[in-house]
C-alpha cells in the first residue's frame, strides 16, 4: 500500500533544440531525483508538430532512462494509480491523442 501511495508518475516533455525537431514525451515512474538528473522507468513517445491520428506517434519500449534537469521543459504529475506501462494510444472526438490505461486518459497531443 505505501509503495503505491509514494509512487510518482510523471509526463515529461524534453527541450527541443530546433522548431522542426520531434516532440519527445516520457511517461514514467520516478525512481530517483538528484540535483543533476531524474532517473525514470518509462515509455517514450515521439511525434512531429502536427499529427492526424494515434498512428503518427511512435511509442518506444519501456526502459530505464536518466534525464538531466536542463533537458526537461515541462513536467505534469499524473495519479499514482495510472498504469503507463500497459496503456494504449487512443484518439477521442475532440482530436486529442491520449495514453489510456482504461481508467485514466493522459493527453499527449492534439491532432487539430
Amino acid at each position: 500500500m505505501t509503495e503505491q501511495k509514494n509512487k510518482r508518475i510523471w509526463k515529461v516533455r524534453t527541450v527541443k533544440n530546433y522548431l522542426e525537431a520531434h516532440n519527445h514525451l516520457f511517461i514514467e515512474q520516478v525512481l530517483q531525483l538528484t540535483q543533476s538528473y531524474v532517473r525514470l522507468d518509462c515509455r517514450t513517445y515521439h511525434f512531429v508538430r502536427t499529427i492526424n491520428s494515434a498512428k503518427d506517434i511512435r511509442a518506444g519500449a519501456k526502459c530505464i532512462r536518466i534525464l538531466p534537469w536542463n533537458r526537461i521543459e515541462l513536467i505534469n504529475e499524473l495519479p499514482s494509480s495510472f498504469d503507463y506501462s500497459k496503456g494504449d494510444l487512443i484518439s477521442n472526438k475532440d482530436g486529442k491523442i491520449a495514453l489510456s490505461d482504461g481508467k485514466i486518459n493522459c493527453v499527449l497531443s492534439s491532432s487539430l
